[in-house]
């Protein structure tokens, strides 16, 4: 039976863009725990190097697999907007395109899930990797819904190692396709406003690929559009004074000269308030 004629518990999301370096190790983690009742979604953003081959490939007498191509490249909200729209599964789970999945990553975030019905996202802690695939630090983030809330501004989800329900989602906007950057930030303060509950499991279940790029100064227009979407994510919320000031500090390292902006990421990094709430429920 085709997956298409079976009801599809979980669809995996991923967008790509010229990733041909890690895109088969990133797909294959997948591949590996992916049941006959779930499908991986790929939305290919126009890639122009090797890519769509290794896709291809991976994709030959699979039907588990589906993949759509954009005829232009339209950034990555479109993508995962366009992936919530396309997708069939009761559940979403997110990857990106450079990461590595941990084998029993689907099954124990479809399980939480299932026995806890009150929470609609789930994330959970990630191990840093760097180009090499050598491990870095573990990132972890606040358990409970409450404390997630609490620091909604510092985005205390890890948009590769999430899940959600589908339709829960959507009911709260679905994401912004017109974003390039940061639309978990942006769908995260919506979803929080629209009374949707959050938690993030202890344990990594994603290999995060975080190289010497990741720490390069962003341009001050990325820094302010990420600054803006803080500034109305803290509106909505009606969060207090501070919180509008500490979304701002993207800006701030934008305009610094690189080694001031490196020690102002290596104090924050230190001060992360993340890592300040409790990390048990």
């Amino acid at each position: 039976m085709r997956v298409q004629d079976r009801d599809i518990i979980a669809t995996v999301l991923m967008a790509i863009h010229n990733d041909e370096k890690f895109v088969e190790q990133a797909v294959n983690s997948i591949l590996c725990q992916l049941g006959e009742n779930m499908e991986f979604l790929i939305i290919d953003d126009h890639s122009s190097d090797s890519s769509p081959c290794i896709l291809a490939i991976l994709a030959n007498g699979d039907d588990r697999i589906r993949i759509i191509r954009n005829s232009e490249n339209r950034g990555v909200g479109y993508c995962a907007w366009l992936g919530m729209c396309e997708a069939r599964g009761e559940y979403v789970i997110r990857m990106d395109s450079d990461d590595i999945c941990f084998p029993d990553r689907i099954e124990k975030q479809i399980d939480f899930l299932e026995q806890n019905p009150e929470i609609d996202i789930v994330g959970a802690a990630a191990i840093e990797i760097d180009d090499q695939g050598n491990q870095g630090k573990l990132r972890q983030m606040p358990l409970s819904h409450d404390n997630i809330a609490r620091v909604m501004w510092a985005c205390p989800i890890i948009q590769p190692a999430v899940a959600f329900r589908r339709e829960r989602v959507l009911l709260a906007g679905n994401y912004n396709p017109q974003l390039r950057r940061r639309i978990d930030y942006d769908l995260w303060f919506r979803c929080l406003k629209a009374g949707l509950r959050f938690a993030n499991l202890p344990e990594p279940l994603v290999y995060y690929r975080f190289t010497p790029r990741s720490h390069q100064k962003q341009t001050l227009k990325r820094a302010i559009e990420q600054a803006q979407i803080g500034w109305r994510g803290c509106w909505m919320l009606k969060s207090p004074w501070w919180q509008y000031l500490a979304v701002m500090v993207p800006i701030l390292r934008a305009i610094l000269p690189p080694q001031l902006s490196h020690a102002v990421y290596r104090m924050l990094a230190f001060a992360d308030p993340r890592n300040k709430v409790q990390t048990s429920p």
